[in-house]
């Protein structure tokens, strides 16, 4: 379990602090219902994962300036919301374009025994997430700096039973591309951003479902076409 303290992040910004008072009301009655029963144990290392993610912002350009304040219940709460409208955790998971590792490093903190792989093309922000996994203790994720397109062609990824986007554009494209990473009956999730509408998110990809998470996000679902049981 990552360290309350050492190497500088043992505290909560000023900024942060009302942004994480906030979240940990939210987010610790549900995490409280997990089996294992470790909530204090995965909000520290969100916690952690959060301090990690505001201390490089600004120098990688992993989230915008003014979400700094509220990573926490913008970006964390948010990639949450997918595990409370999922039945039962994947067996593995593939976050594309992962970035600051949203929403896969959440995910991976809540879904121990899912193997999750962060997809991320650059340099900078995949030796980000190398860094947040190795600190956060997560044994179960692994980063694969490389772009979606060849990983595609070359299949070098295993076949995982779920894929995850958020803030990456041309959905149906990306998801054709991650059609040959995607085991017999995968499904994928899109995380809808605030400005979007159900109409428009259903015409992206007309057999979608949307879902809503507790946590107020909404989900664009549905299984890759070739692998549906």
């Amino acid at each position: 379990m990552p360290s309350a303290s050492g190497g500088g992040r043992g505290s909560i910004p000023a900024d942060l602090e009302a942004d994480f008072a906030a979240f940990r009301v939210t987010v610790l009655p549900w995490l409280a219902t997990l089996p294992g029963d470790e909530s204090d144990r995965r909000l520290e290392i969100l916690r952690q994962y959060g301090l990690l993610v505001h201390e490089r912002a600004a120098r990688l350009s992993l989230i915008a300036q003014g979400d700094r304040s509220v990573l926490f219940t913008r970006h964390v709460l948010d990639s949450l919301n997918l595990a409370t409208c999922t039945d039962a955790p994947p067996a593995s998971l593939l976050d594309i374009g992962s970035g600051a590792g949203f929403p896969g490093i959440p995910l991976a903190v809540v879904w121990p025994e899912t193997h999750v792989t962060l997809l991320e093309s650059r340099d900078r922000k995949a030796g980000f997430l190398e860094q947040a996994v190795r600190q956060l203790g997560l044994r179960h994720v692994r980063v694969v700096c490389d772009r979606l397109e060849r990983v595609s062609q070359d299949v070098s990824i295993h076949p995982v039973s779920a894929v995850t986007v958020r803030a990456v554009g041309d959905l149906p494209s990306v998801l054709a591309l991650a059609g040959p990473l995607a085991a017999p009956g995968a499904w994928w999730a899109y995380f809808l951003g605030g400005g979007t509408g159900e109409s428009e998110a259903k015409a992206m990809i007309p057999d979608g479902r949307v879902e809503g998470g507790d946590f107020g996000g909404r989900i664009l679902r549905g299984y890759f076409r070739n692998t549906t049981p």
